[in-house]
């Protein structure tokens, strides 16, 4: 008997999740400019339990930096960067974050940002691209950037996860960072 209950539970629990995504989805802000689907966000194929091979932990080249690890794959090498309960609202880094782009978007790395509630926390996905103009930490400035972000918010903290390098390196590394983040607490 108690069985049967638990299995009920599960099967409602599951399809709640679906719902609260369908729901995501519909209420998209409109007043982004490319805001598409993110479809590795919503088809998540295989849980990732660990950090991946080609992911090293390095030393925080700030100390404003929780942490940091250098992403290599075919294309070259990045830095994905983490902060933790930085200053300013979850508006305003997504805001700065945006804007640190000009120009004219890739077309193969559009600017998205997607939020899911999944295991109690809430995640915002964030991608952009164009003409990186600097920021903090990275100053340089150079053309065909991409952006991959999340901001994940649990019970106590947030979390501020962003990568920017040349779209090419970056979309090479795309799906295993959105399921990696998905996936494990780093």
């Amino acid at each position: 008997m108690v069985k049967k209950f638990k299995s009920i539970s599960y099967i409602l629990a599951f399809f709640s999740g679906i719902i609260l995504i369908l729901l995501i989805d519909y209420d998209q802000p409109s007043d982004l400019k490319s805001i598409k689907e993110t479809p590795s966000i919503n088809n998540q194929s295989k849980a990732v339990s660990s950090i991946p091979s080609n992911w090293n932990s390095i030393k925080p080249t700030s100390s404003m930096r929780d942490k940091e690890y250098k992403i290599t794959n075919s294309k070259g090498e990045f830095n994905l960067i983490v902060f933790k309960n930085i200053g300013g609202s979850t508006e305003q880094n997504i805001s700065r974050w945006i804007g640190q782009f000009s120009g004219t978007e890739n077309p193969l790395f559009p600017l998205q940002q997607k939020e899911i509630e999944q295991n109690g926390k809430n995640f915002i996905f964030i991608q952009n691209s164009g003409y990186f103009n600097g920021g903090m930490g990275q100053t340089k400035a150079f053309e065909d950037a991409g952006l991959i972000a999340f901001i994940v918010e649990d019970k106590s903290d947030i979390y501020y996860y962003k990568a920017v390098s040349s779209v090419e390196i970056l979309l090479e590394s795309k799906e295993q960072i959105i399921s990696t983040i998905l996936s494990s607490n780093l």
